[in-house]
């Protein structure tokens, strides 16, 4: 029971680094995008998709996460998705909701990529 206890603590926080990663990172890289690109819609969200399939090649960021080459999805579909759901007038841009729509988004898309990678 113990060992089984250890290796849900391990998974938890090696996901839950992976995870705060990856938002740590869309939050910058979308920091950056405000000021560079500052109209949220498909073409940002490919820019921040391609941004962070360049930063995560990075070797230390990339054996964090986990995900391999495959790293940036989180974030890429993400970022897509929240630009599709402001255009729609589903969320507003910079709003709770739409953060909280951000995070949920995130760890679905890593939690699925987690599972098709095995």
């Amino acid at each position: 029971m113990e060992n089984l206890t250890q290796n849900l603590s391990e998974k938890i926080k090696l996901h839950g680094k992976a995870i705060f990663i990856l938002i740590l990172l869309q939050l910058l890289i979308d920091m950056l995008y405000v000021w560079l690109y500052p109209t949220v819609n498909p073409t940002r969200a490919s820019l921040i998709g391609a941004t962070a399939f360049i930063v995560l090649l990075i070797p230390w960021l990339e054996k964090q996460v986990g995900l391999g080459k495959l790293a940036f999805l989180p974030i890429f579909v993400n970022a897509l998705l929240g630009a599709l759901s402001v255009q729609a007038g589903w969320v507003a841009s910079k709003s709770a909701a739409s953060g909280v729509l951000h995070i949920g988004i995130l760890i679905i898309t890593y939690f699925v990529l987690v599972k098709v990678r095995k």
